[in-house]
């Protein structure tokens, strides 16, 4: 069921420009009017979040978060359209999307239910060793550099010269919630920033923020500079191989480690063992066809280990997902 933030009257049209803004307004919905109070309906975001930026609203704005029914918008309706991901005015498509489908035809229905895009590309297959995937133009111009917003954050990213994926959007969130206050974290594999911005931005933390492709490292210290305002921890970017980090940093003086790199982040166990301190956190990212086989993995790479639990965050293939498996190292290793 969709949650609205319910609000006063009188601060309701300061309140949903600072949603807008922040891209937390929940657009399929409509917002109502009860008695005195406005309805909002919003994405997923937590009761602090939403303190911190109603602040801007002179710090009086007291609100309630409760679950509604608002009335969905009415949108112009398009029949039989594949999946796809829009970030800001670009529309990406897989290339499973299109099998047995006529191109002209999807561009078509994609342009007429979002008129305001500018380009139209199709992902095909990633054989890059910085995750990059290679990209087709189908429709419009040629316009890579893309800025999206993640609640709140920023992030600009260069289409088909780094990895960026628009749908880890709540998965970077729902990790920056369990960094606390006076971490020392390693994004091993940071791309443009993603989880070391969300981290910096909701806690006193020191991010190690590391990536390999040149592109990314810039990227990663534009959008540093884009969220300046809203980071309160410490960033220290790194453009090298993450098995040099061990060669940078002291042995176990790293309180949790972020290897988000499906495909390759079991090859890194050595740097997990060295870096971390007893009892640190890493948050791993494995593919596999289930919880029971990533949870297999991970304990036959990382033997000893405690691992606390295995939960999907997106599908990467028909069958195949990509699972987050959270593990405290053992204090004997």
């Amino acid at each position: 069921m969709p949650k609205c933030v319910s609000i006063e009257k009188r601060f309701a049209e300061c309140v949903i420009n600072v949603l807008k803004k922040h891209g937390l307004l929940d657009v399929k919905h409509k917002i109502t009017k009860q008695d005195n109070e406005v309805l909002i309906p919003i994405r997923e975001v937590d009761e602090e979040a939403l303190k911190a930026i109603f602040s801007k609203c002179n710090g009086q704005a007291s609100f309630t978060i409760k679950e509604c029914s608002p009335p969905k918008r009415k949108l112009t309706k398009v029949e039989d359209l594949p999946s796809f991901d829009i970030v800001g005015e670009v529309v990406i498509i897989r290339e499973n999307a299109l099998i047995s489908r006529n191109i002209n035809e999807v561009v078509e229905k994609i342009r007429l239910a979002h008129p305001k895009i500018r380009a139209i590309w199709v992902k095909r297959e990633t054989t890059s060793a910085f995750r990059v995937p290679t990209l087709e133009l189908l429709w419009g111009e040629e316009l890579r550099d893309v800025i999206t917003k993640e609640y709140g954050i920023k992030l600009k990213a260069r289409l088909g010269h780094v990895y960026f994926n628009p749908r880890l959007a709540e998965e970077h969130y729902r990790v920056s919630k369990l960094v606390k206050d006076g971490e020392v974290v390693v994004d091993m594999f940071c791309g443009i920033g993603g989880f070391s911005i969300h981290i910096a931005a909701r806690s006193l933390s020191l991010v190690i923020a590391n990536d390999l492709n040149p592109v990314a490292y810039q990227l990663l210290l534009e959008n540093i500079e884009l969220n300046r305002g809203k980071i309160k921890g410490t960033i220290i970017p790194l453009n090298m191989d993450s098995v040099e980090l061990s060669s940078v940093l002291r042995q176990e003086s790293v309180d949790r480690i972020i290897a988000d790199h499906p495909t390759e982040s079991l090859s890194f166990v050595h740097e997990y063992n060295r870096l971390l301190k007893p009892h640190g956190v890493l948050n791993l990212y494995v593919l596999a066809k289930g919880e029971h086989e990533a949870r297999a993995k991970v304990t036959a790479a990382l033997s000893g280990w405690v691992v606390m639990g295995c939960r999907e965050v997106l599908e990467h293939s028909p069958g195949t997902g990509i699972y987050r498996c959270d593990l405290i190292k053992p204090k004997n290793v």
